[in-house]
């Protein structure tokens, strides 16, 4: 190789180191409806959910990181569960509908629970193209170890202990006569699929079950992909 061929190829890495310094989210375009390739394979953990862009594998390499957007790596369980985590805790992917945009959740805190106690709202980074989906779910408010005690108000009978109770409400139907949050310790918000409440009278029974059916959530494209996605483009 002589030093006219060596320089242009010198010349030709800076351009690209250059460009990708620039450029930093990375675009690969593959035929209209191919969404995978040998260096972006679909993935299946073993519980039958296909892991394929914009969410791919998130293992020891490396590679696959430029197969989906940056947030949406899954992990594999010894189960055979695709894993994703978010700032709050990690959820059991149980369903990816690549026609409606939509993911279905569940978290792992209470898979295993025979009466699930919710820890934590869900919080999504803003950065993150993740969204409740308003069509689907609905949030349940749980007031834990009260010292009220009323007949007026049903409560959750597995969560009972040392004389305090615990309740659980539909968002915006909370009793008002009660002032829960000067009684109890801990409120916290959670998202269930509102077709897994069959019944509001027996909410307080009936929410663990609505809980392990997990929750929807909606994913739009990143800002700059959009364009790169529309030429059936990958963007990563």
């Amino acid at each position: 190789m002589n030093f006219t061929t060596m320089l242009h190829l010198h010349l030709h890495l800076l351009f690209f180191l250059l460009v990708l310094s620039i450029f930093p989210t990375a675009v690969v375009s593959y035929p209209a409806g191919n969404l995978s390739s040998p260096y972006c394979p679909t993935y299946d953990c073993g519980n039958g959910v296909q892991i394929r862009y914009p969410f791919w594998r998130l293992d020891n390499t490396t590679s696959t990181q430029f197969c989906g957007y940056r947030d949406f790596g899954l992990t594999c369980s010894d189960s055979g569960e695709p894993i994703l985590t978010l700032p709050t805790d990690s959820y059991y992917v149980k369903n990816i509908s690549y026609d409606n945009y939509t993911l279905t959740l569940v978290d792992i805190d209470i898979v295993d629970q025979p009466c699930p106690r919710a820890r934590h709202n869900l919080s999504i980074n803003a950065n993150v193209p993740l969204s409740y989906s308003s069509s689907k779910d609905l949030n349940l408010t749980f007031y834990f170890n009260c010292t009220s005690n009323s007949s007026s108000l049903e409560s959750i009978e597995c969560l009972g202990f040392s004389g305090m109770r615990s309740y659980v409400f539909i968002v915006g139907e909370e009793m008002e006569d009660f002032d829960l949050l000067e009684t109890c310790e801990e409120k916290v918000v959670a998202t269930v699929m509102e077709a897994a409440i069959t019944s509001v009278e027996n909410l307080s029974s009936g929410f663990g079950g609505a809980m392990k059916k997990g929750f929807v959530l909606d994913w739009r494209s990143l800002r700059d992909c959009g364009e790169c996605e529309a030429r059936d483009g990958l963007c990563g």
